[in-house]
């Protein structure tokens, strides 16, 4: 199935020209996304750690052998280039969209046609190439009417001509929110996500719920760490910015020394609240101090006391 989200890079499923193009239309949460200063911040605040994006993971699938080979000082800079591009492509960041809203318009009434069958009639679009969003698919309904294909309908046919690996013709019961409870580790945030991510798109009401449990049990639990350097970091603090919850983030940051991505955290805050309460500072401590006196969402004294002991 060759979804509109659905590519090797998550941004990529998507035309941020186009989100551009039509801001009157599109909802703010897309727009602000991908806007080039948010997405360079979200990647920056991302880093790019190869050794944990390239690590041994549990998939199921067979670990490919090791191959050394001696090569010379060209080729092996051009090798590096190469590994970090290879890093850089896994870890481009899933969209972050307002929840889908209902589709669905009716193209014609025949009461000629009720009861002509005791089941729904569907016809579709089965060309290849075709994004799923965008394939035409109609729906005759008992009593005659002719509609176009609701939510529901357009993914669970888009699925059953063109299957993906990664995506159940059911919703697991991982999704359930009390599943979720139990099994919320910092071992299992990224593979809970990345299930999410191949299971929905990213304005389907269950993807927006459990990517938002996620990322609430990693602010209140102060995880941080275990989503860093994965294409799931940049969402998150997309997510804590537009919720003004940031606290937490600005004292892992600045304990971990550093205040460079803190100050940037702040400014990304900035942009998507636009909150001018407090003033940005070639300094990031005097930026840091400015939000917490202004804008901190709880004790301003978490970051103050922070910034001391850095």
């Amino acid at each position: 199935m060759l979804s509109l989200w659905r590519s090797v890079g998550a941004v990529g499923r998507i035309n941020p020209k186009l989100i551009r193009q039509c801001t009157t239309s599109v909802p703010k949460k897309e727009v602000l996304f991908f806007q080039d200063e948010v997405q360079n911040i979200l990647k920056s605040l991302t880093g790019c750690n190869t050794e944990k994006v390239f690590r041994p993971r549990k998939e199921g699938k067979e670990t490919k052998r090791s191959v050394y080979q001696f090569v010379t000082a060209e080729e092996l800079e051009q090798l590096q280039k190469e590994y970090v591009k290879k890093a850089e492509m896994k870890l481009q960041m899933p969209p972050v969209l307002d929840q889908r809203k209902e589709r669905g318009r009716i193209l014609e009434e025949d009461p000629l046609l009720a009861g002509f069958d005791n089941s729904k009639i569907i016809f579709t679009d089965i060309t290849y190439g075709v994004v799923d969003r965008e394939r035409l698919i109609v729906v005759r309904d008992i009593d005659g009417t002719l509609r176009t294909a609701d939510w529901e309908e357009q993914d669970r046919i888009n699925l059953t001509y063109f299957p993906r690996d990664e995506c159940k013709h059911y919703v697991p019961a991982l999704f359930e929110p009390e599943n979720l409870e139990n099994i919320l580790t910092p071992e299992k945030y990224e593979y809970i996500l990345d299930r999410n991510f191949g299971q929905f798109e990213p304005d389907h009401p269950i993807y927006i719920r459990t990517a938002e449990i996620v990322y609430n049990h990693v602010n209140e639990n102060k995880n941080f760490k275990a989503l860093e350097s994965t294409r799931h970091f940049g969402p998150m603090v997309f997510y804590l910015c537009w919720n003004r919850q940031i606290d937490n983030l600005l004292v892992h940051q600045i304990l971990s020394k550093n205040l460079m991505n803190a100050a940037l955290t702040v400014k990304l805050y900035q942009i998507i609240t636009k909150d001018k309460s407090f003033e940005l500072n070639e300094s990031g401590t005097e930026t840091l101090k400015n939000f917490a006196r202004s804008s901190a969402a709880r004790e301003q004294n978490k970051i103050l006391v922070a910034l001391n002991r850095a």
